[in-house]
Order: structure tokens, then C-alpha cells, then sequence
């Protein structure tokens, strides 16, 4: 194991582990007033990411594309990661149809195991 290093210095308290694959999947097509979403699931030791994140990633997305102008193709796709160490939802649509916008949402989730 390696020593994780913030700032430059050694943080003796955190070690770094090795990288073990993670599960990717689909998990459910959404209509989301005009938009047509996709959401995936990124489980770190399980085949899909807790319930409860994937409930709090339906709710980000329909916060979040409540406040956009749907444009001409309303389309896009939401992410759900359940890491070891945090969990994080993302939310990406299309602006044109050669570029899509990015919104991440890093919030502290606490999500009980089962």
C-alpha cells in the first residue's frame, strides 16, 4: 500500500488501496417532464449502487432539470456512483447536438448499509 499524500504532505492516517472493478449497469429509463433520461448505477462491491442513492439521484435530476429550458433534444443521462469512500450523482443532458452540459452534485449522503 502506498501513502495518499494531501497538499505534499504524507497523511499517515489514510492509505491508499488497490483499485478493485467496480459494476456498471443500466438501471432505468426515466421521463422527467420533457426530458428522456437514462440512469446508470456505479457499484463499488455489489451489482448495482444502495437504493437509497439511486432514489436521491431521481430527485437531484428532477430538481436540477426543472430549472433547464428543455432544447430540441431533451435528452441525456444520470449517474449514480457508490464509491467506497463517498457516494456522488451526476447529471449530464444535451446543449446542442454536439455537446452536452455536466452538472455534478458532491453532497454528504448518509446512506445506512443494510
Amino acid at each position: 500500500m502506498a501513502l495518499l499524500r494531501l497538499g505534499g504532505q504524507i497523511n499517515p492516517g489514510k492509505l491508499m488501496e488497490s483499485y478493485e472493478p467496480r459494476a456498471f449497469r443500466f438501471i432505468d429509463l426515466l421521463a422527467i417532464g420533457d426530458w428522456k433520461m437514462k440512469l446508470y448505477g456505479i457499484a463499488w462491491r455489489g451489482e448495482q449502487p444502495r437504493e437509497a442513492l439511486l432514489e436521491t439521484a431521481r430527485r437531484i435530476a428532477q430538481e436540477q432539470l426543472a430549472q433547464e429550458k428543455p432544447n430540441d433534444y431533451r435528452v441525456g443521462f444520470i449517474g449514480a456512483h457508490d464509491g467506497r469512500d463517498a457516494c456522488f450523482v451526476f447529471v449530464d443532458f444535451g446543449e446542442t447536438r454536439m455537446s452536452f452540459f455536466v452538472a455534478s452534485f458532491f453532497r454528504v449522503l448518509t446512506i445506512r448499509s443494510n
